[in-house]
């Protein structure tokens, strides 16, 4: 019980965070300036939705995100500086996101209490994580700059979060975390360029159309260092020329329409691809120059993604704007190498959320 209160505890400190962090001092719950919008969700990951119980089995984040533009000179400072580096200078503000989060990964039988020198390590993170994004003036491009801090270790929590979780759920009960990747503040910084590509957009049938954008990441820190390329799909009505990344097409300059045969709701469809060429990962490798459990990591690691967001427009208020959920499904390569065989991965992802 103690584990569980100190979860909780630790949980709605850092929701705090980015409230206290607005350089403008405005929290949470309070409405927002006039003209801005804002939104809140929640995104819940796992892998029992296919009946496993390994590798990146868990995350949660919960996050805000306003259009409100409350950087302050530091941060437009160091922005700024970026964005004219990776070509966004002239781009617009288009809106900041807070969150919060904790993930964990484990090996593929959490019932062995000895290290599995051949399996992925045991290892969490708690996190809290700022990004804000630019859009070109043409609206063809999106940039992302993203900053995250967290711990890893028994600081985590993972541990007994996962053990709660398993108990409340009658579960088999993890055995391994006495050899988890140990406790240290965990940074990663991150530049992300998505592009709409005009010659693969178009009309499809009637008024719903295909919009393709790529994409490249770079990022860099001592939780992990890597590059990435990508492609995604999004199929709707109304669509942006290019839109950011899932939980959804936050940059519409009209409301989304359906692709449903529904009034009462609205749905937009993603499909993705994504390469990346890992430098470092702390998961795998453990932390250098100390004696953590880890394998040998695969350099390539490649994810498809499927994509659903759905739009509830009967349930806006008063007081708020409609509720939206998204699925996700991620099929993701294996990412280490070992004498034993080592599977492709799934890892389904629900997303709640509200506008205002």
């Amino acid at each position: 019980m103690r584990a569980s209160a100190s979860v909780l505890t630790i949980f709605a400190s850092l929701l705090a965070v980015p409230c206290a962090a607005q350089e403008a001092g405005v929290a949470l719950t309070d409405a927002p300036a006039a003209g801005a919008a804002e939104a809140r969700f929640v995104t819940w990951d796992n892998d029992s939705w296919f009946e496993t119980d390994r590798y990146y089995t868990n995350g949660i984040q919960f996050s805000s995100r306003t259009t409100e533009d409350a950087r302050g000179d530091f941060t437009r400072r160091w922005t700024g500086a970026a964005c004219r580096w990776l070509g966004c200078g002239d781009a617009r503000f288009l809106f900041s996101q807070h969150s919060v989060g904790q993930l964990m990964v484990t090996p593929s039988d959490i019932t062995i209490p000895v290290p599995q020198p051949f399996d992925r390590p045991y290892a969490g993170l708690l996190y809290v994580e700022r990004s804000w994004l630019f859009i070109d003036q043409d609206e063809q491009a999106i940039t992302t700059l993203s900053a995250q801090a967290g711990v890893t270790g028994k600081l985590s929590l993972a541990e007994p979060a996962q053990k709660l979780f398993h108990r409340i759920f009658d579960r088999p009960e993890p055995q391994g975390w006495d050899h988890q990747v140990g406790n240290t503040l965990a940074v990663l910084v991150s530049a992300e360029r998505r592009s709409a590509w005009p010659s693969l957009s178009g009309a499809l049938l009637g008024d719903i159309r295909l919009h393709t954008a790529g994409h490249w990441r770079l990022a860099v820190g001592n939780l992990m260092s890597y590059a990435a390329g990508g492609v995604t799909f999004t199929l709707g009505k109304n669509l942006p020329p290019v839109s950011p990344a899932p939980p959804g097409i936050a940059n519409r300059a009209a409301p989304v329409d359906t692709a449903c045969r529904l009034r009462w709701i609205q749905c937009t469809v993603t499909l993705g691809a994504e390469v990346r060429g890992m430098a470092y990962n702390m998961f795998l490798q453990g932390r250098p120059w100390r004696d953590d459990p880890e394998v040998r990591p695969r350099r390539w690691v490649g994810d498809l993604t499927a994509g659903l967001r759905m739009d509830f427009p009967t349930t806006r208020g008063s007081d708020h704007g409609p509720w939206f959920a998204q699925l996700r499904v991620t099929r993701r390569s294996g990412e280490f190498r070992a004498p034993v065989n080592v599977p492709r991965h799934t890892i389904g992802s629900l997303t709640l959320g509200v506008e205002f």
